[in-house]
């Protein structure tokens, strides 16, 4: 994730910069969907919350997708590391842009990009190894 701002930024791509630093650090009406439960907080969410194990079932699940840009995925445990990421599951997310993948335990890029099924390049996708906190 910080070598693609930092791409970005020495790119002299400011308002893409700008733009991703607003999804990534500031507060947005959002959608939380985790181990089957759904919870929107504000009007209009702009980001999802999710985890590896709602991911299939997002297109069905979430109603208040159309300003959706970022979706966070968590990976939380070794268990989410057999489990794939079909991008798929976001096609009826007609504004998302980035994809971002968590993960709360060791892992690398090469595993998180082994995770990724029906990549279409449609979406930007970015990660951060963020353990303990």
């Amino acid at each position: 994730m910080n070598s693609y701002l930092t791409n970005l930024e020495n790119s002299g791509q400011d308002s893409k910069v700008k733009n991703l630093k607003h999804l990534l650090y500031d507060l947005h009406s959002a959608v939380y969907a985790s181990s089957g439960e759904i919870n929107i907080y504000g009007d209009l969410p702009t980001a999802l919350f999710t985890d590896n194990n709602s991911i299939n079932s997002l297109n069905t699940s979430v109603s208040l997708k159309n300003d959706i840009e970022i979706a966070t995925i968590k990976i939380e445990k070794v268990a989410d590391l057999n489990k794939s990421i079909d991008l798929n599951s976001f096609s009826g997310f007609e504004k998302l842009k980035y994809i971002l993948i968590i993960s709360e335990i060791e892992t690398n890029s090469s595993v998180i990009n082994s995770l990724i099924k029906n990549n279409t390049s449609k979406y930007i996708l970015l990660y951060k190894i963020s353990i303990g906190g």
